[in-house]
């Protein structure tokens, strides 16, 4: 009896590690109310989307950590003179990423103008892609 209960606590506690491991999750937040110059277009900016694939404990944890690194990027990058503002960011989408290999973002930010050239960009990320990579509707 001793015996099972020992093997039983350390499957437990072997369990709990694997429960406590970091996993990857992908983040598609959203920026918006920022003042961004569209140059040779009368149209201004009015925000952007990025994808992001963070490793975190938990969702909330993946979350914090998009959000403090967009802004930090954000300020060194974009905002150095502080005439662009502070986006307001909104987590668009956010799921556990169970693929084998991680994709590697062509682009950071995606600009829009409006809101259907917002959602045309989500769809880019939220919309599962073809189960087959190979296979091709004729």
């Amino acid at each position: 009896m001793q015996n099972w209960i020992n093997t039983r606590l350390i499957q437990l506690t072997e369990s709990a590690f694997v429960l406590s491991e970091d996993m990857y999750y992908k983040v598609v937040i959203s920026g918006a109310d920022i003042f961004f110059e569209n140059y040779g277009n009368t149209v201004p900016v009015i925000g952007f989307i990025t994808c992001r694939l963070i490793e975190a404990s938990s969702e909330e944890l993946a979350i914090a950590t998009i959000k403090r690194d967009i802004l930090v990027h954000w300020n060194q990058s974009f905002n150095a003179d502080r005439k662009m503002g502070m986006p307001k960011l909104v987590i668009e989408y956010i799921a556990p990423f169970k693929g084998l290999f991680k994709p590697k973002s062509k682009q950071d930010y995606y600009w829009f103008t409006n809101e259907e050239h917002k959602q045309q960009h989500l769809d880019k990320f939220i919309k599962p892609g073809s189960r087959w990579l190979w296979w091709k509707k004729a």
